[in-house]
Parts: structure tokens; sequence; C-alpha cells
């Protein structure tokens, strides 16, 4: 009996984590979205053609954005209950990144990545959507939390059949004692947390941690010796063949 009340409060805990989560990844678009129908509603008959299309099209944009992370988020909520498993596509390595760092620009168009990718074509079955979710969810973990970050890296290399994704900041690093807890989500501490205002602190990890756990692996962070931290998980690549027609 307590290890069923045991499994049920670590649920209910998910659940919490995962409606935090939500509220934090939609707050952006929803706002950019307001905005913008607001412009329509109250300057359209200033605004020139070119610019109803523009804003439109932001707000398709973002629209459709919502719809699939709405989905993949609920996704991941069958996924941790064991009720669906995830569809693997073939997936480009460079065109992955190329998404990844659009989506990511328009939140952050300031923040600076260095990108460092293999020469060689690379193939990775996945489910596209939901990897970009958790490479945009440390990279965001970074800017919003790595204080005294002055270099950010999205780094892939390949080993064998293994592509390794390595997110790299040279910020504030992570205190010890949260990094076995890390993806479980209770990284939350007002004392402990750099940016100790941002309340949602690691509760998009535990998220992370359940898709690429969906996809067959893990996901760790280790503390770097010279200052910072880094992200890493592996994914199974394909095998790509060189025989031309």
């Amino acid at each position: 009996q307590h290890e069923a009340t045991k499994a049920e409060s670590e649920k209910e805990r998910m659940r919490a984590n995962l409606l935090r989560a939500v509220s934090h990844d939609l707050r952006t678009p929803l706002t950019t979205i307001y905005g913008s129908s607001t412009t329509l509603l109250e300057n359209n008959d200033t605004l020139t053609n070119e610019q109803r299309v523009k804003i439109i099209t932001g707000i398709k944009e973002d629209s459709d954005w919502l719809v699939r992370m709405v989905e993949n988020l609920l996704s991941v909520t069958k996924i941790d209950s064991g009720q669906v498993k995830i569809i693997k596509t073939p997936t480009v390595l460079e065109e992955l990144i190329d998404s990844v760092m659009l989506k990511f620009k328009k939140r952050y168009p300031s923040q600076k990545v260095k990108i460092e990718l293999p020469n060689d074509m690379v193939i990775i079955p996945m489910d596209a959507i939901l990897i970009e979710q958790v490479i945009i969810n440390i990279l965001e973990n970074a800017v919003q939390h790595a204080k005294g970050m002055t270099t950010l890296i999205l780094r892939v290399s390949t080993i064998d059949n293994r592509a390794i994704f390595e997110i790299k900041d040279d910020g504030c690093g992570i205190n010890p004692k949260y990094l076995d807890t890390l993806f479980t989500g209770y990284y939350t501490s007002e004392n402990d947390v750099a940016d100790s205002h941002k309340k949602n602190a690691g509760i998009g990890l535990s998220v992370c941690s359940s898709i690429i756990k969906a996809h067959g692996s893990t996901i760790n962070a280790e503390n770097i010796n010279t200052g910072g931290v880094v992200f890493r998980f592996e994914l199974d690549t394909e095998e790509i063949s060189h025989d031309t027609e």
C-alpha cells in the first residue's frame, strides 16, 4: 500500500510539472498571437497588404507550433504511462538543427549558439518534433539559468552507429546536490537556482528525460571543471547507402 501511494504521488507530481511546463512553453506564442491580432484589429486601415500578410503568416506559424506542442506534451504523458509508443521517421541531422535554431532564434534573437556538426550526412530515426523540443528546452534552460554564460555550444558527433548530442555552456554550473534528481522535476529551489524568480527551473527537463527514454536512450548532465554544464544524450543513427543508380 505504501508503494502504491508513493507511485500515485509520483504521478501527481509529474502531472503538476507538465502543467507548469505547458504554461511556460505556451506563454510566448500566445502573447505573440494576441499582440499580432490586436495590431490587425486596431490598425488594419493603415497597414499595407504586405504588412498584413506578414502578421497573418506569423499568427499561422505560432498557431501551428502551439498545436504541435500541445499534441507532443499529451503524447509525453501517454509515454510515461506506457499507453503509446513514438513513431520514428528518418530525419537528416542538419535539417533538424536548422529547424531547432529557427525556433530558438525567434524566442532569443540576441543569443548566439555555436553549432558543431559532422561533415558527413547523418540520418537519425526519431520523432523529430519531440527531439526538437528536447534541444530547445535545454538551450532555453541555459539562457535562463546559466548565470555568467558567455558561450553556448550545440555539438553533435558520431561514433559507430550513434549520434551524441551535447549542449554545453560556460555559466555558473549546477549545485552538485541536484545533479542526481535533475531530470525528476525536483530541481527547483529559491536559494539555489541562479535566477530564482523563474520557478520553472528543471521542470522541462523531466519532460526531456521522458522523450529521450521513449527513444530508447538516456539523458544526463554534468558540471565542467572549467565552469558550466554539459547536457548529453545519444540516438541511434541509420546506415546510409552510398550506392548510386
